[in-house]
């Protein structure tokens, strides 16, 4: 009997740590199914097709994500498709995005010939200002700390479990926010939003501050609703339950301490041929995970990334690059003997 209920136990254990987050909505499976390819069709210079990928795709979901829009609208532009820039463009203005004064003129010679369509959605300034000063309270201590969180770790613990507790009342009363509702954050390119940070700080390997909230079931939530980008969603859950499962290959850059800047490097199992069998079942593991929350693979993931570095017109995901800094070149030398470099970047 002991031994049945040791078992039972472990199963339990198991199955609680296994756990698989899926996209269940068929629109968004579909939307992701079609932005992706979009961007593969991109990164190899087909921008014809991707250009009526993204239409295919708009046409499955009525709140595409901006990186979508600005993809779309890129490419519009470059194969002369003006009415469906325009469209993306003024998409893109509701959300808030910020362009340059004369991005207008530069681009659309007689934007008067071109339909006005009205805002479909009306940013919440009250729940924006809301989550900023839970921000603010997030990097308080942080920023204080100049990276040393040792110093104020009680203040963290304190201040951390204060931000994600009321982030979580909020999100449980005004729906888990996002672009439509909150606007974009113009300080960031990849559109990460800054409440992120609190949920990121959540994270269950946390030395310094305790988890006091999981966020995994309104991540899900957000990203059946289509309120967070799978990218977003893998990164989150991750951290939140201390796991490797939605990212594999990082681009690397190693930074000395006389400054000296080495960039850019890939893990050599990036190739299939430099895989071991482990390795190749880990990155198929990943990959049928990645798959479930609408993300295309982890090499289709890295060529983005890789095409990215020289090509910053697009947004791809938010995993570009990955820096360290060693106090020596021979510490760097030893990382160095698993990747490989990527010659062909100016970076």
């Amino acid at each position: 009997m002991k031994q049945l209920i040791l078992y039972i136990s472990l199963l339990i254990g198991l199955t609680c740590k296994a756990q698989n987050f899926e996209l269940k909505n068929k629109n968004l499976i579909k939307y992701y199914e079609l932005t992706n390819e979009a961007e593969n069709k991109i990164i190899n210079n087909d921008l014809t097709s991707a250009n009526s990928l993204y239409k295919e795709a708009f046409k499955e979901f009525k709140y595409p994500h901006a990186k979508d829009l600005q993809n779309s609208m890129k490419v519009a532009l470059k194969v002369n498709d003006l009415e469906t820039a325009y469209t993306q463009y003024q998409s893109l203005k509701c959300l808030g995005n910020k362009f340059d004064n004369d991005f207008l003129t530069n681009n659309f010679k007689n934007p008067e010939q071109y339909k006005t369509i009205p805002c479909q959605n009306t940013i919440d300034v009250k729940y924006k200002k809301s989550l900023d000063s839970l921000v603010k309270l997030d990097q308080y201590y942080r920023n204080l700390s100049a990276g040393n969180y040792q110093v104020y770790r009680n203040e963290l613990t304190k201040s951390d479990s204060i931000t994600s507790t009321n982030l979580l009342k909020l999100i449980q009363k005004k729906g888990f926010p996002n672009e439509y509702n909150i606007g974009l954050d113009i300080k960031n390119s990849v559109h990460f939003h800054d409440f992120y940070l609190i949920i990121w700080h959540q994270l269950a390997s946390n030395l310094y501050s305790p988890q006091r909230v999981n966020f995994s079931k309104e991540i899900d939530k957000a990203l059946n609703d289509g309120k967070i980008r799978p990218d977003f969603a893998g990164f989150l859950l991750d951290l939140n339950n201390n796991t490797y499962d939605y990212s594999y290959f990082k681009i690397s850059k190693f930074i000395t301490n006389d400054g000296k800047v080495d960039c850019c490097y890939v893990q050599s199992s990036f190739l299939p041929e430099k895989r071991t069998e482990k390795a190749d079942l880990i990155i198929k593991e990943i990959n049928r995970k990645r798959k479930l929350i609408g993300l295309s693979t982890t090499e289709e993931e890295i060529h983005k990334s890789i095409f990215y570095l020289n090509n910053k017109d697009y947004v791809f995901s938010n995993n570009v690059i990955s820096g360290y800094n060693f106090k020596n070149d021979s510490d760097v030398e030893i990382i160095k003997k698993n990747l490989i470099k990527l010659d062909d970047t100016t970076h």
